[in-house]
């Protein structure tokens, strides 16, 4: 039991080292691909922000139930304070989270745990690895922010607040149909087996 402790002491301790190391190597850059889908998802976004901005009347629809009618209303400071707030304060922070592989190994939940934490390098890429998975589901969520406020845009022009309830259902359904794909990439696809990995 004791050297089970001693063990389990030793590899915190070896985990902390290679923390330690790989800080010291910086850190990888984003693939192009994701670069170019956490540039687009922004620049969208923040296009719809400003446009919102210029075009929203004072009185906004913001809540729909059952009905294409909009049953809540808000200002339009107070909208704009929604879509531009939420995603400042929830989704833009998200890829921040890989940074805690560098310095907290411990909190490592991983297939592979152990050989990612073996050294350095592994250690690094892991990090590059898992900030692009977290900047593909930031994108998501900004194009999600970016196509509510279009609907809220759309439905601000209409009598009552009319909006089309396939849109709505298109976006919801879209936005969880990528976070799936992208979260069954991240625990089923090969992208985290180590190299020469069977299973």
């Amino acid at each position: 039991m004791a050297g089970d402790a001693g063990d389990w002491r030793e590899q915190g301790r070896h985990r902390r080292r290679v923390a330690d190391q790989a800080r010291l190597l910086g850190r990888e850059p984003l693939s192009d691909p994701v670069r170019a889908v956490a540039a687009l998802s922004v620049v969208l976004w923040l296009g719809v922000m400003v446009w919102l901005a210029v075009s929203l009347p004072d009185r906004v629809p913001t809540h729909w139930s059952t009905s294409p009618l909009a049953d809540g209303w808000s200002s339009k400071p107070a909208a704009l304070a929604l879509l531009i707030g939420l995603p400042l304060v929830t989704f833009l922070p998200i890829p921040l989270l890989s940074r805690l592989m560098l310095s907290l190994p411990d909190l490592v939940n991983a297939p592979y745990k152990d050989w990612w934490l073996g050294t350095p390098q592994r250690l690094v890429r892991f990090e590059r690895l898992l900030r692009e998975d977290l900047w593909l589901i930031t994108g998501a969520s900004l194009l999600l922010m970016a196509a509510i406020g279009l609907i809220i845009g759309q439905a601000a022009t209409t009598p009552g607040g009319q909006a089309d309830p396939w849109w709505m259902w298109a976006t919801i359904v879209g936005y969880l149909a990528v976070i799936g794909l992208i979260v069954a990439r991240m625990l089923a696809g090969r992208r985290y087996r180590p190299p020469g990995s069977l299973d």
